[in-house]
């Protein structure tokens, strides 16, 4: 009896062995991928470039040097238009040419200010602008009236609202840090950025991030980017059907984001894709889909 239950208990391993073998056969060409349905939905189409935060800057000085006797501002005022910021032993004034704020004043009272320096520097913060380096690649999607969203590491949370009103007209050499690196082989066009809202927060050469929306659809059907395969200057996806095998289909591009297109042809809203393995599959091939 001991030896009949033995028996069995291999033959019942032999099996569940065979099972799971002819199984692991069976589904040899079984895939397993991820999926995500085809929605409609906004998208925004975004070039990024970085910027710098730039502004009119006032250096104020006597024409022939002297001794300053009167000083009427400290760094950080806002001054105006006209306003008399300093007297020297001859008379002379610093006048502000414009709005600004006080950003250095070299000089104490009783000393003589240098012929040529600036003895006050005076900032125009409401008249800022930043300008960015647009990418060769990019520009023919970059325009005059754009809206920029621009923001900075140092403050995280913000964002602010600009409009390009001037591109270069000639490509130059990019620049890091204000030089141009001797390495760099790539051509960038300047372009310049207003705020259309508060920014006191940003000061001049803060660097920036910028993000230029240039086109832009509300009810586009939005496909991941994960989903999207190149083949012969085409773009495929594959399609997923109800027995779980998919089909490679050529789609229309238009818009372009950062993490999913606007298919403009070759799909439908609730059409499900597979967005892994994506190299991995063959037209109506077999796969198993992960949750």
């Amino acid at each position: 009896m001991k030896n009949r239950k033995w028996l069995w208990i291999v033959l019942a391993a032999v099996l569940l062995l065979g099972g799971w073998m002819f199984m692991n056969w069976l589904n040899r060409d079984v895939i397993a991928v991820k999926a995500a349905s085809v929605v409609r939905g906004p998208i925004e189409q975004v070039v990024t470039a970085s910027g710098i935060v730039d502004a009119p800057v006032y250096d104020l000085g006597p024409k022939m040097g002297g001794k300053i006797m009167v000083i009427n501002v400290k760094e950080g005022q806002r001054v105006y238009g006209g306003q008399t910021l300093a007297e020297f032993d001859d008379t002379t004034r610093l006048v502000a040419p414009n709005t600004g704020i006080v950003a250095k004043i070299n000089y104490d009272i009783g000393e003589t200010a240098s012929q040529g320096q600036p003895a006050i520097v005076v900032v125009n913060y409401d008249r800022s602008w930043v300008e960015a380096q647009i990418d060769e690649i990019d520009i023919a999607n970059v325009k005059i009236g754009d809206k920029v969203k621009v923001t900075s590491d140092v403050y995280p949370d913000k964002v602010y609202q600009g409009l390009i009103y001037w591109i270069a007209p000639l490509a130059e050499l990019r620049q890091v840090g204000g030089r141009v690196k001797l390495d760099e082989e790539s051509y960038v066009f300047p372009c310049k950025i207003r705020f259309l809202g508060g920014h006191d927060e940003l000061k001049v050469n803060m660097s920036v991030n910028v993000d230029i929306a240039t086109k832009k659809n509300n009810n586009a059907l939005i496909v991941p980017r994960e989903a999207l395969v190149s083949k012969d200057d085409s773009s495929f996806v594959y399609t997923i059907s109800k027995s779980n095998r998919v089909k490679e289909t050529k789609i229309e591009i238009g818009i372009r984001s950062f993490s999913s297109v606007e298919a403009t042809s070759g799909l439908a809203e609730g059409e499900l894709l597979a967005i892994s393995n994506v190299t991995k599959l063959k037209d109506k091939g077999r796969v198993k889909i992960e949750r």
